[in-house]
């Protein structure tokens, strides 16, 4: 480090000179203030940010990432391998996961050919931005057939010798706001960008370790792993406690505070579980090489810091990241016994049912505290104390119950967000749509003011991109609320199609029918057929099962779905299970037998409703 980088970064506030909150990234007027002193530099500036991100581990719990050798110089050869093998070999993970795995196949990475190297290199997004080797994707797309045996020879020669590429280890890191204030240094994540040729390296063994680990992964792992979204993961949460509820039991659910989760991942512990999982000690020694000495640098606009080396974690941005990350938190799942788990990467989320407020209470405290030993033998930062609860259902302790965990007494709310979406108490999410729809229609006022400025299509991406997004995620989870939500949702459509159209005469419907548009109902229900047909055809999580299903008696109607039975209408009928059922069984039986998805969705795009 430089002198520059020795200031401290405690407290950092970034503004600009007229002290307005501005972003870390792609901004001329960068000012970082800190102990009353005005920093306008930005080489200051990358030294700081680059600073915080290589000891944030040590910065957050006050501990060094622990390793077995020297993080700067280790040995990366079959000796260290096999050491760190023999000193994780009694720690409760690697326990578990071999009591659970005695019989798993073995893992090598294979020997790449070119005609694999060549599919990757033309699947790159062009438009992606270039890393620190300045090489635009285009034209490492543009010479795929000259330089795919090349590539080939690197990466099998690389293999023969159990090292990974050193030159394919070093990552520009944008720093990209996540929440909170835009003016605190902690609030900015960072993005690493790889070379061209590093992605293609890894796209090579991701695709290759993914093969394997698809047998390994619990089903309820969902982040980064194909056909898997936060959406499902929610909507299995959702069911599965409208189910409870129908049930007349109670529900519980503590969702779970990480912090730094992807950084604290110890490389020594992570190569310890890939034994376990049965990696070879070839590619175990391949692995750790990947892992170690990889380096990173900062960049904010023209400057860039000093390149250092990662001490710990898997690296954001990367492609070879996230499927490690996967690994290593899979085994929490063989610890819950006597609740459920939702995991989507470092969102972990605990939950139970019971018919007594008592026994409900005492699970999520037990199966919390197992899940907070886990983190903690795991070397992750976990914050007991700014855990959330949620108690759903009729009970008569609503403002007496506390749960008692690792010390901190946790008060249920009355709402959580959990991946972006807001549960309330009573699962109607009038709270989450009365945001959305005041998110749109703020949009739809700016926009409104510079509508005279604009053409006909620019007006229509704004709509799209600004508008119709807030409800394009997730909108299954909140279909079920109140009447008078889902009007807003409608007169927000109709706010866009008037000014769209320039039109301000017609009615909603007489709207709908000139512009040829759908109500945003019919859209959701549109939606939920595609996720029915999706289940049916193994294109969707394995969980999703559980929530639609073929009927399991003998019909005549053997495309049907089975209706499960339900005790409510609010908790019953107003489910996904239900409706679904319900939307796809009227649908003509020549569409439920399609197989294609293309064909599936060309034909309910122009599906009215039941």
């Amino acid at each position: 480090m430089t002198n520059k980088g020795a200031i401290s970064n405690e407290n950092i506030v970034i503004k600009n000179q007229k002290d307005e909150s501005i972003k870390v990234k792609g901004n001329e007027n960068e000012i970082l203030i800190e102990a009353n002193e005005l920093i306008k530099d930005d080489n200051i500036l990358v030294e700081l940010f680059n600073k915080h991100y290589i000891n944030i581990v040590e910065k957050t719990s006050g501990n060094a990432p622990s390793c077995i050798r020297n993080p700067e110089n280790p040995m990366l050869d079959k000796s260290t391998v096999l050491e760190i093998v023999q000193k994780y070999k009694d720690h409760p993970s690697i326990l578990k996961i071999k009591e659970l795995n005695i019989d798993m196949n073995s893992f090598d990475f294979p020997e790449a050919t070119t005609e694999d190297i060549n599919k990757i290199i033309k699947k790159l997004n062009p438009n992606k931005a270039t890393g620190p080797d300045r090489i635009p994707l285009k034209i490492t797309i543009a010479s795929a057939n000259i330089i795919d045996s090349h590539l080939q020879y690197i990466i099998n020669r690389d293999k023969e010798k159990n090292r990974y590429s050193e030159d394919a280890k070093t990552a520009l890191v944008w720093p990209i706001y996540k929440k909170d204030d835009r003016d605190q240094i902690k609030n900015y994540r960072p993005v690493s960008l790889l070379n061209g040729f590093s992605k293609i390296y890894e796209r090579f063994l991701h695709d290759s370790l993914s093969k394997f680990t698809d047998d390994i992964f619990s089903k309820f792992i969902s982040a980064y792993r194909k056909s898997y979204s936060s959406s499902h993961v929610l909507m299995r949460l959702i069911d599965d406690w409208k189910a409870s509820l129908d049930n007349k039991k109670l529900v519980g659910t503590v969702l779970i505070d990480l912090s730094k989760a992807v950084d604290c991942i110890p490389h020594d512990l992570l190569i310890a579980k890939l034994h376990a999982y049965g990696l070879t000690t070839e590619a175990l020694t391949f692995l750790y090489s990947y892992l170690k000495r990889r380096k990173q640098g900062v960049k904010i606009n023209d400057a860039e810091s000093i390149f250092q080396i990662l001490l710990s974690g898997v690296p954001q941005g990367s492609i070879l990241g996230p499927i490690l990350f996967n690994i290593f938190i899979n085994d929490l799942f063989l610890f819950i016994s006597e609740a459920k788990l939702a995991n989507f990467a470092d969102d972990n989320t605990i939950y139970t049912d019971s018919t007594e407020i008592e026994t409900l209470v005492n699970i999520l405290e037990k199966e919390s505290e197992t899940a907070i030993k886990w983190f903690k033998e795991n070397e992750m930062i976990v914050n007991p104390d700014k855990f959330q609860a949620l108690i759903l259902g009729k009970h008569k302790q609503n403002d007496s119950i506390k749960l008692k965990i690792n010390g901190s007494e946790i008060i249920p709310e009355k709402s959580v967000t959990l991946l972006g979406i807001e549960i309330d108490d009573k699962l109607n999410f009038n709270d989450h749509v009365k945001t959305i729809c005041k998110k749109a229609g703020n949009k739809i006022n700016a926009i409104g003011r510079i509508k005279n400025l604009l053409g006909q299509k620019e007006i229509e991406a704004l709509v799209n991109t600004f508008v119709y997004s807030n409800f394009n995620y997730c909108p299954l989870i909140w279909h079920f609320s109140s009447k008078k939500s889902t009007n807003k949702i409608e007169k927000i459509q109709e706010r866009c199609l008037r000014l769209l159209y320039n039109n301000s005469t017609d009615t909603y419907d007489e709207l709908l029918i000139k512009t040829k548009q759908s109500s945003m109902e019919i859209k959701r229900l549109r939606s939920l057929a595609v996720e029915v047909f999706k289940t049916l055809n193994d294109m969707n999580p394995t969980y999703m099962k559980e929530i639609f299903y073929l009927s399991p008696y003998e019909t005549h109607k053997k495309y049907d779905l089975y209706v499960q039975k339900r005790n409510t209408t609010k908790y019953g009928n107003h489910s996904l299970r239900v409706l679904g059922a319900s939307i796809w069984n009227s649908l003509p039986e020549k569409i439920k037998k399609i197989s294609s998805l293309y064909e599936f969705k060309n034909f309910i795009k122009e599906w009215c409703g039941p």
